[in-house]
């Protein structure tokens, strides 16, 4: 069921930003696979508990990227910044 302004998975382009990526995990459309949201998403980020590579994975699981892109370096770079700069 999609929420008002946020298309469910299903209808979700697999052409996801990597910057909608981490806004979308951010607001706690990951939780389902263990990606927290706000600022523990952050505070885990900081202290190693999550990775980019962890919310590639959950965004795939969640039919909201294609699983081409784990094999993409440069995505996986700007998540990795995005993660980031969450705090800031």
């Amino acid at each position: 069921m999609a929420v008002a302004g946020i298309p469910s998975a299903e209808a979700v382009n697999h052409n996801t930003s990597a910057f909608n990526l981490v806004q979308l995990a951010r607001n706690g459309y990951l939780r389902d696979q263990g990606i927290p949201q706000f600022n523990q998403l952050a505070g885990d980020y900081r202290s190693g508990q999550i990775t980019a590579e962890d919310l590639i994975r959950a965004a795939i699981a969640e039919n909201r990227i294609s699983p081409d892109v784990a094999d993409d370096p440069g995505y996986l770079e700007t998540v990795d910044h995005f993660l980031n700069d969450l705090d800031r």
